[in-house]
């Protein structure tokens, strides 16, 4: 069922359509010649219907919502504490859209935004309810992070989507640093504003260095960090499944000066080199690892995401490790 303001169309008996509704809809979508800045009776009703029918198949009671609503507008309960500010304001205003919104709404699908609505308002109610259970942790408590012998190389990665994951699940994870290479998005750099609304803030918890080609990332891990092994993440011939590699290092933490730059150490650890999303780790790096790795696939996809396959191997390395 499709139904907009303009173009409300009935079938009769006969297979006819019946327009005894479009003419009246068309001449007072907006409210009788008294009052130009609100919806007519018969508009709002429209819309209610609509929206609490599609409420009611997301098994939301309407008519609850209604109810609370109307008491949020007439007494000084304030919002109902099931549904929360943000989601009773959503429902009055698809209810009743402020005057800057009629000609908008006039030309709108009404099932489209309805049905739009109701999911938003259903989201909305549990987000409210989410954030105010106790038992669920949503905001970042910890004012120090622990920090393992453990680096990631990206090299040559294209989508700052997946570069703001991955620095989100390495900030997680306690990474050391995080090396950058090639046009791979980085803070402070190329697409920075783009990966931030993935890593939520984790890209100014982690080092992170950015070098021009991937073997000048190499050749700094080989001099700085010499007791880590370089692990290529990629389907080859020569790779073997990641649970099967024992990776050196430890539990022990990692020191970091005040500049926040991370001091040279001694202690064995592990570097993960994750390539482009299309054609992976470059070629000409892979002689130059210790280790190939994989990820074993079951079904036709040769691969995960580049985003999915870090937090993988890493809680594995830090599984490995003893870390608790």
């Amino acid at each position: 069922m499709t139904t907009t303001y303009n173009d409300i169309n009935k079938v009769d008996g006969d297979g006819e359509e019946d327009h005894s509704n479009t003419d009246q809809l068309k001449s007072n979508t907006t409210s009788d010649n008294s009052n130009k800045d609100q919806l007519n009776n018969t508009a709002r009703e429209i819309r209610k219907e609509r929206l609490h029918y599609y409420l009611d198949e997301l098994g939301i009671d309407s008519d609850d919502t209604s109810e609370a609503a109307l008491r949020s507008m007439t007494t000084n309960d304030g919002f109902d504490n099931r549904y929360g500010k943000s989601a009773i304001k959503a429902y009055r205003s698809y209810i009743d859209p402020k005057s800057s919104k009629l000609k908008a709404v006039e030309r709108e699908n009404v099932e489209v935004s309805a049905n739009r609505y109701a999911r938003q308002i259903d989201f909305l109610a549990k987000r409210h309810r989410s954030s105010e259970a106790e038992f669920v942790r949503h905001l970042d408590t910890s004012e120090s992070r622990r920090t393992f012998p453990l680096a990631l190389v990206l090299d040559n990665l294209r989508s700052a989507a997946n570069v703001g994951s991955i620095i989100r699940s390495a900030e997680a994870c306690g990474c050391l640093e995080i090396l950058t290479t090639g046009i791979t998005p980085h803070y402070n750099g190329n697409g920075s504003d783009k990966l931030a609304k993935s890593a939520l803030g984790a890209e100014r918890m982690v080092t992170t260095r950015h070098y021009a080609t991937t073997k000048q990332a190499l050749e700094y891990l080989r001099q700085d960090r010499s007791n880590f092994k370089l692990y290529g993440m990629e389907t080859t011939d020569k790779s073997r499944c990641y649970t099967s590699v024992q990776y050196p290092g430890g539990e022990s933490v990692v020191s970091k000066s005040d500049d926040d730059e991370v001091n040279k150490i001694d202690t064995s650890g592990v570097a993960l080199f994750l390539g482009n999303e299309v054609s992976g780790v470059d070629t000409d790096i892979i002689p130059l690892l210790d280790e190939m790795i994989e990820i074993p696939m079951f079904g036709k996809k040769n691969s995960l995401n580049v985003a999915a396959c870090a937090p993988v191997v890493m809680y594995e390395v830090l599984r490995q490790w003893g870390v608790k």
